[in-house]
């Protein structure tokens, strides 16, 4: 019996050790365990989030999605009330992986750069930018993971529905996903619905599907 239910500070090891499983290859998941765990409290609970577990019936998380309503204003606050003590984080990891510290380097430290402007701009300016009148609300799902083993048994599915009914009662109008592109991804994603988007790539060169799910 798998039920779904709001991530809790509970949560966090099993869900980050769940994450460094499934995409040990992801940039992010690099940067190990401690940043993975600080990551995860930031993001869930920053206002505007979207962060599920899946267990099963003995508590055993085998299921994890991380999403926003308002991706925008969420990592404006990611930003403006962790991006220190995240970045301290990073830091350290890649002091002690120079292979991680030359790709942070070459992938990102343009990105991070404009990122440490927003943090400086964010604590003079608390109040968001409302986006232009008649705007579509986008939510989007940066994360869906499911262990290997509990696979086929409906939780990825179960962890979708969670964030589509969160994402209509927020009043946003869809919702966007990226995924590798394997064709297992392709299959899941339009079997529920999802509309292919076309191919993206990530400024490490990492090659996505990118999925639209309309809620009006």
């Amino acid at each position: 019996m798998v039920s779904v239910r709001e991530l809790s500070p509970a949560d966090i090891k099993a869900a980050v050790k769940l994450h460094l499983a499934v995409l040990d290859m992801e940039f992010l998941s690099r940067f190990g365990p401690s940043f993975m765990r600080a990551y995860y409290r930031a993001w869930t609970t920053t206002p505007g989030s979207m962060s599920f577990v899946a267990v099963d019936d003995t508590g055993r998380v085998i299921g994890v999605l991380l999403g926003a309503t308002d991706p925008a204003t969420h990592v404006r606050a990611m930003v403006r009330d962790h991006g220190v003590a995240l970045a301290r984080s990073i830091a350290v990891a890649a002091a002690v992986r120079p292979r991680l510290a030359r790709d942070l380097v070459v992938t990102r430290a343009g990105r991070y750069a404009r990122g440490v402007a927003r943090l400086i701009l964010a604590r003079f300016r608390r109040t968001a930018v409302a986006p232009p009148a008649g705007s579509p609300r986008v939510g989007e799902v940066t994360h869906v993971l499911v262990d290997p083993a509990a696979q086929g048994g409906g939780v990825g599915r179960r962890l979708i529905d969670a964030a589509i009914a969160t994402a209509r009662a927020a009043s946003d109008d869809e919702l966007v996903l990226v995924t590798p592109p394997d064709l297992a991804a392709r299959h899941f994603y339009e079997a529920l619905g999802w509309r292919s988007d076309g191919e993206m790539t990530s400024r490490s060169g990492e090659a996505f599907l990118r999925f639209r799910y309309p809620l009006r």
